[in-house]
């Protein structure tokens, strides 16, 4: 979390959390169906709830990093399904027939306030909570919810997994627009990050 205490320790925690997670305990050979896609989101669910305690347990061990805590979405492909799993204010898109769809929700006050209907969404930019973060893979209390989806993807459909640091400078139509109109990814998240 950008600004907060330890975050990139937090980030770089999570991170190993759930390689050693990957590695040791997950089943690599699957078969490409709905019901192995919701195995498979159950188990990063089971990862990440692991990295919210070793980063918890960390803090505890070091009261010097009290609070610290990341946000997380990541993607793994299997066959024609897609799993995604989510904490935080990062986001991930799938783009494609020209359209751009956010798969994740913002775990900010300001999108419940949003959902909820008490600001408008023209409000949103320059509401002074818009960077309260209310879900995270460690923080200050051992609850972590996370977000799982998994999707039927089809050929030519792209997926970015980005950070607010990327939403919060670039509209939505200026990412679909950089998405649709370069093909090679590299040059693609050079554009969206310039």
């Amino acid at each position: 979390m950008g600004g907060h205490r330890a975050g990139e320790l937090a980030s770089a925690l999570a991170v190993v959390a759930i390689e050693q997670f990957t590695l040791n305990t997950f089943k690599w050979f699957f078969d490409a169906n709905g019901a192995e896609a919701q195995r498979v989101l159950t188990q990063f669910q089971t990862a990440l709830r692991q990295a919210d305690a070793r980063i918890l347990e960390e803090s505890t061990a070091h009261p010097e990093l009290r609070g610290m805590g990341t946000t997380l979405t990541m993607a793994f492909q299997l066959d024609a399904q897609l799993c995604v799993v989510h904490v935080g204010d990062s986001r991930a898109y799938l783009y494609g027939d020209n359209e751009l769809y956010q798969l994740t929700h913002d775990d900010t006050l300001i999108a419940e306030m949003l959902r909820g209907g008490a600001v408008q969404p023209e409000q949103v930019a320059q509401h002074r909570l818009r960077h309260v973060i209310t879900n995270v893979v460690g923080g200050n209390e051992a609850v972590v919810n996370v977000e799982a989806h998994a999707l039927e993807v089809h050929a030519g459909e792209r997926l970015l997994l980005c950070s607010d640091g990327l939403t919060e400078m670039v509209t939505d139509d200026a990412i679909a627009d950089v998405l649709g109109s370069e093909a090679d990814p590299e040059a693609t998240c050079t554009k969206l990050l310039a």
